[in-house]
C-alpha cells in the first residue's frame, strides 16, 4: 500500500513543476493605448519572457465603461492559463461598483489575482496656458464661481476628483469632470488645452503625465499621495490643502474564475520574480512607479483590495452617481 501512495503524492508535485504556458498568452486591458495598466505589464512581461524563452505575450487594448466591458467578457475567458486581464486596484475593487454597477457581471474578488504590477501617485496637472501653478491656487479657483473642467481617464483619478469637490465644497455643476478611456487621452487633453476649450486640468497617474510634465505641456500642481518624489522635489502633496487625500493607481495581473491553482502559482512565480528583477526596480523608479513586495502574491493583492473599500467605503456613500 506504502509504495502505490508513493506516486500519487508526488504526481502534484510534478504537475507543478512542468505546468508552463505552450500557446501565445493574450492580454486583455480595459483602456485605451497608453494606460499604467499597459506600460507596467509590458515592462514585466517582457522580462518574463526573457527570462523563460519559449513564453510569448500579446496585448490587446479595449477601452469602455472603466475598463468593466472586459472584466464582463473576463468572466467566461477560457482557465487554461493562456488569458490574462490587467485591471486596475480602484476601479475593480471600489468604483465599479458606483458608478458601473448597472453593467458589470463581476464582483470585485471574482477574479484570480497574481500580483500587483506596480502602483503610481496621481497628480493634478494644469494646462501651461492656465494661471493656476500652485495647489492652494487651485482650490481658490474651483471655489470662486467659474466654469472649470478636469480631466479624468480611470477609476481612481474619477475617486481623486469627488474626494476632491467633498472637501472643498466646489460647485459640482460648474466643475465637472470630464471622462476618457485612459489617462493618456485624459493628459493629453490638458495639454491641448487653448485657454478656452477644452480641459483646463487633469488627474492622472504621475507615470502617464511625466513625458508632458518634462516636455513643458502641462504644469504638475500636487500629487494625490504621499511620500513626495525625490525626483519631483518641488511638486508638492494635494493633501496639503486638501486633508486625507490619498489616491493611487494601481495594476493587478489577474486570470479568469475558475483558473486552477498550479496556473496562479505558475504567473505569482515569474511574475514577481520580474518585477522584483533590477531591470524592472530601476524601470519602476525612473517612471514613479511603486513596488509593493506586500502585493507579490494573492493574499497580499486582496488585502490590498479590503483595505482600499474599507478606506473609501465611507466617502463612496456621499458622491453622487450619475454618470
Amino acid at each position: 500500500m506504502k509504495k502505490l501512495l508513493l506516486p500519487l503524492l508526488v504526481v502534484p508535485a510534478l504537475a507543478w513543476a512542468q505546468w508552463a504556458p505552450s500557446k501565445l498568452i493574450t492580454t486583455t486591458v480595459g483602456f485605451a493605448p497608453g494606460s499604467g495598466n499597459e506600460i507596467s505589464f509590458r515592462k514585466a512581461s517582457e522580462i518574463v519572457m526573457k527570462q523563460n524563452p519559449g513564453v510569448m505575450f500579446t496585448v490587446e487594448t479595449r477601452p469602455g465603461a472603466d475598463a468593466a466591458v472586459v472584466s464582463n467578457a473576463f468572466m467566461t475567458a477560457p482557465s487554461d492559463g493562456l488569458h490574462v486581464m490587467i485591471p486596475s486596484h480602484m476601479s475593480l475593487f471600489v468604483t465599479n461598483d458606483i458608478w458601473q454597477k448597472d453593467i458589470k457581471r463581476f464582483e470585485y474578488n471574482s477574479f484570480r489575482p497574481a500580483v500587483t504590477l506596480g502602483k503610481s501617485p496621481l497628480v493634478l496637472v494644469a494646462s501651461s496656458k492656465s494661471s493656476v501653478n500652485t495647489s492652494q491656487e487651485f482650490v481658490k479657483y474651483i471655489t470662486d464661481g467659474r466654469t472649470v473642467n478636469i480631466a479624468v481617464g480611470g477609476g481612481a483619478h474619477r475617486m481623486a476628483y469627488e474626494y476632491i469637490m467633498l472637501k472643498t465644497r466646489a460647485d459640482t455643476k460648474l466643475i465637472q469632470h470630464v471622462a476618457f478611456n485612459g489617462p493618456l487621452p485624459a493628459v493629453t487633453s490638458v495639454a491641448s488645452y487653448d485657454g478656452k476649450n477644452g480641459t483646463e486640468f487633469g488627474i492622472m497617474p504621475i507615470a502617464i503625465a511625466r513625458p508632458l510634465i518634462e516636455a513643458g505641456k502641462v504644469k504638475a500642481i500636487g500629487l494625490t499621495g504621499g511620500p513626495k518624489l525625490k525626483a519631483l522635489p518641488n511638486v508638492p502633496l494635494l493633501s496639503d490643502v486638501i486633508p486625507g487625500l490619498k489616491v493611487y493607481a494601481g495594476w493587478i495581473v489577474v486570470l479568469p474564475p475558475q483558473t486552477p491553482n498550479v496556473i496562479v502559482d505558475w504567473y505569482v512565480d515569474k511574475f514577481s520574480k520580474a518585477i522584483l528583477s533590477q531591470e524592472y526596480l530601476t524601470w519602476a523608479e525612473q517612471n514613479y512607479i511603486i513596488v509593493d513586495r506586500d502585493e507579490l502574491n494573492p493574499r497580499g493583492v486582496m488585502a490590498y483590495a479590503e483595505e482600499l473599500r474599507t478606506a473609501f467605503a465611507p466617502i463612496t456613500k456621499n458622491i453622487r452617481v450619475e454618470k
